[in-house]
């Protein structure tokens, strides 16, 4: 058996790599920050982990395009979030929770 250790960074990387190619949501950009950042003084980080022994709690701060169906994406971002950390980690993630700050009209073409 291989004893190792998994950092929050590394967690947050597959997490992100895992969003890169989702199409409609977007993680906000790391420097954005929130109306409630701001009075409890958090810094805004698009993506938060906590961990409770061999399971992750996980939280999204993202923008979605508009005209796409909110509630569709989050449960397929949380779908992808915990099915990619349980199979990369074998780590079991108890919840996605996601919060949309912003909706964003995208031209068709544009990347």
């Amino acid at each position: 058996m291989v004893d190792y250790d998994l950092s929050d960074s590394a967690l947050v990387g597959i997490v992100s790599l895992a969003l890169e190619n989702q199409e409609g949501l977007r993680l906000v950009q790391a420097g954005t920050r929130s109306v409630g950042d701001v009075l409890s003084g958090r810094r805004g980080r698009p993506v938060r982990i906590e961990r409770e022994g061999e399971n992750l709690t996980v939280d999204l701060v993202v923008n979605v395009d508009f005209g796409r169906p909110i509630a569709e994406l989050a449960a397929q971002t949380q779908r992808t979030v915990a099915d990619t950390l349980l199979a990369s980690t074998g780590l079991k993630v108890r919840a996605v929770h996601i919060t949309v700050v912003g909706v964003e009209y995208r031209e068709k073409d544009a990347a």
